[in-house]
Formats: C-alpha cells, structure tokens, sequence
C-alpha cells in the first residue's frame, strides 16, 4: 500500500468492508490525481465497484461501523418499514447476500418496539415454507450507544404487489393478480397450519420475482399459540399493542380484539389486499385511519365490478365473500380461497431491473419523507394507492443534512 494515501481510502482500507485482496486490486490500477474531495474519491470507488453507492455515501457522511453486522458486510438499502430499515448484507467469508432486518435509532430503545421484534424473529424462525420469506438467524449487535437486535433473512430480488400495482398505472391484470394472491395463500395456510395467525397481510408484504414467483413477508404481527400467546398478552398489559394491523386491511375482529382472532382475519385482509391490485385503489380510501377501521366494521362492502368493469364477475365476487364483516360468511380456509380463485389465475413474467428498484426506493424514501413533513397537519389521507406512502408507520427518523452521491439512472419498469 503506497505510504500516502487519499484519507477517503485509508477509511475504506481500515473499515476491512472490501478484502485486502479488492483494495491491493483497485489501487494497481488507479491513478488519482492530487487535491481530490472525498466525494471525488468516493464517485471514483463507485464507478471502479470497490464500494457500492449505499457503503460510499454511508462512509462519506462518518457512518463506516454502521456497515458491518456481526459476520456481515452491508452493501446496500433493501427496504424500509416501520421498526427500522432492511439491508442487503453480504457474508464475509462466503458471499452469499442476505436481507438484514436492523431497528432503527429511534425504535431500538422502545421497549415494547423490541419485544415486538423478537416476537417476530421467533416467529419466523419457525416457519419454512417456499411462499415464506426465511428468517436464518437472529441475533444482537453491540452498538456505542446500546445493544440492538437484528434478523438475517434470504433476499428476495422482488417487488412488493404495493410497488406491481403502481407500476401498472392503475390496476393489475386480473389474473397476475388472481396468481400472486393464490401463492400468498398457499404459505398462508402452511402458517396458519403451525397454529399461527399473520395479522398484517397487505399489498407492502407480499414480494414478486421477475417469474412472477411470490413469496409472504414480515411476521412481526404474527399471533401465535401457546408461549406466543403469553408474550402477546404481555405486550398489550405492559405496552398497549391490543389493536395491531394496518387500518387499510384491518378485519373488523382483529380492530375490537387482535388477541382473539383466527386465521379467517387473514382472509379477510387478503381479500383487501387482492381489492386493492384489482382497483388500484383501497376498500375504504380518504379517511382518517380511525374512521378506516370504523368503515370496515359498518359500511357496505366496496364491489371490484364497480371499480373496474373488466374483472370477472364471479372474481368480484370472490373478492366480496373474503370481505364478508361476518368471519363465518368467508372462505373457511386458504384452501378454500386457492379453491375460489384458481379458475382466474394466470402465472405473468414482471419486467423490472432489481438494481433499478433499489435505486427508486431510496429516491420515493427521499419523497415520502418530504411528503411526510408537508401533510404532518393535515387531516385526510392520500385517496388512491401510492407505493411511496406507506400505508401504517410508526415514527421514522428524519435524515437531513446527509451527504449524497448523485444518481442519473432512472426506473421504469413495465408489467
């Protein structure tokens, strides 16, 4: 290694994020010139594929400890949800890339938040099935300032239905999303057969690979038996977590007792969730989440067929039965469900570039948090569907004042 070297690189060479094999390689064959800004130096390593995009700028703005997760090497943002931010992390030794569920600064010291966490993690650690995301270890990192948990899962280079519905510009082709909705059920029956019950089923949760290939995500809501049970109970005496779900999709059981459902409140916010693909819009749209929650309780049930004339009749139905208020007037099981739906489904190839995706999540990241601050005072939420508004949240974090990298590339990926 050259005795004077740009303090940029002498950063990434003390990280040991890139092999000393990688930084040997890259400094044989570059040739700075002096008087180069840090950002000059990063761009560079980005170009050269020394750093990723995410690991430059994190370096660039004094975050370099951030970047390692016990045996894993962060390399980019996967996603981001409301306890904290999904990465995509690289096994040192052998490669292979994850996702890396870490809390965030805020949530890690919320208690309750925690708890809910390891619940999850729990939860998923039990469960393997094709059309579940894998949870493959659960651990705990030591930080400066406090202990965190963190989850290691398989990464899934999909979208969410969320995204595959804004991507149509309106709603999906019937029968992708008859499909896409079938295999949901498929692993949400394996889960509710392990006496388990998800509580979250939403367009957010559900990942599409470019085959079309679907697979049911984030168990933090997960309600189960027995010992899972207890800590449930716990949470909601000690933290007041007794009304979980998202208000969108939210049964009208789960709103009066998340403790005391079954795997029918799965159908039902299935159902809004295929709603949802099908009209591009939400059961009850324009309304104040408790207003929401009240809607699904009492109101008439939204029909598809009035929102798009071109769906099947008999899929509208469907679609209605699984909406039914009344737990007992649904389809009694997933089975049942791939049962009602299987005449309509069709497997669809999705046209996107995973790295492309990537890149418009951090752009809509940067839109929702500006977004965010302008409808802090106000009353209404957004009517149609919006992949960069995230449908129930709790506080996120705001960054301002970061360095950032300059992207030219653009998304446009077309179903």
């Amino acid at each position: 290694m050259p005795a004077t070297l740009h303090p940029f690189l002498k950063t990434v060479h003390n990280s040991k994020i890139v092999s000393n094999e990688q930084f040997e390689s890259y400094l044989q064959t570059t040739r700075l010139r002096d008087g180069l800004s840090d950002e000059q130096v990063a761009k560079h390593t980005v170009i050269k594929n020394l750093l990723t995009l995410f690991q430059a700028e994190e370096i660039l703005n004094g975050r370099t400890r951030k970047l390692v997760v016990e045996d894993y090497i962060l390399v980019d943002i996967l996603g981001y949800g409301g306890m904290g931010t999904v990465y995509i992390g690289k096994h040192r030794e052998s490669e292979k890339k994850v996702a890396i569920k870490l809390l965030g600064e805020q949530t890690k010291h919320d208690a309750g938040i925690r708890a809910r966490f390891q619940l999850e993690a729990r939860a998923g650690m039990k469960l393997d099935h094709p059309k579940l995301v894998k949870t493959l270890e659960f651990g705990m990192l030591q930080e400066l300032y406090g202990d965190t948990e963190f989850m290691v899962m398989e990464l899934v280079a999909g979208v969410t239905l969320l995204e595959g519905i804004n991507f149509s510009n309106g709603p999906m082709k019937w029968d992708a999303a008859s499909d896409v909705i079938c295999q949901a059920a498929d692993g949400l029956h394996y889960l509710h057969s392990q006496g388990m019950v998800h509580r979250d089923v939403k367009p957010d949760n559900i990942l599409i690979e470019v085959n079309g290939n679907s697979k049911l995500l984030d168990f933090g809501l997960t309600l189960a038996d027995e010992g899972g049970f207890e800590d449930e109970f716990s949470l909601a005496m000690i933290f007041g977590h007794d009304c979980l779900g998202t208000a969108d999709y939210i049964p009208p059981e789960q709103s009066r007792d998340s403790l005391q459902v079954d795997h029918r409140a799965d159908i039902y916010s299935l159902g809004c969730t295929l709603y949802t693909a099908l009209t591009a819009k939400r059961p009850f749209p324009g309304r104040k989440r408790v207003e929401t929650v009240k809607a699904h309780r009492t109101e008439p049930r939204p029909i598809v067929l009035e929102s798009n004339p071109n769906v099947p009749p008999e899929l509208s139905d469907a679609v209605f039965q699984m909406m039914s208020v009344n737990p007992d007037e649904r389809p009694q099981s997933m089975l049942d469900v791939q049962d009602l739906l299987a005449p309509f489904r069709n497997r669809r190839n999705w046209a996107f570039e995973f790295s492309q995706v990537l890149i418009q999540r951090r752009e809509m990241r940067k839109k929702y948090i500006s977004e965010s601050r302008a409808r802090s005072n106000q009353n209404q939420r957004p009517t149609t569907v919006n992949a960069q508004v995230e449908t129930e949240t709790p506080g996120k974090k705001k960054v301002t004042g970061d360095q950032i990298i300059d992207e030219t590339d653009s998304m446009k990926p077309t179903k």
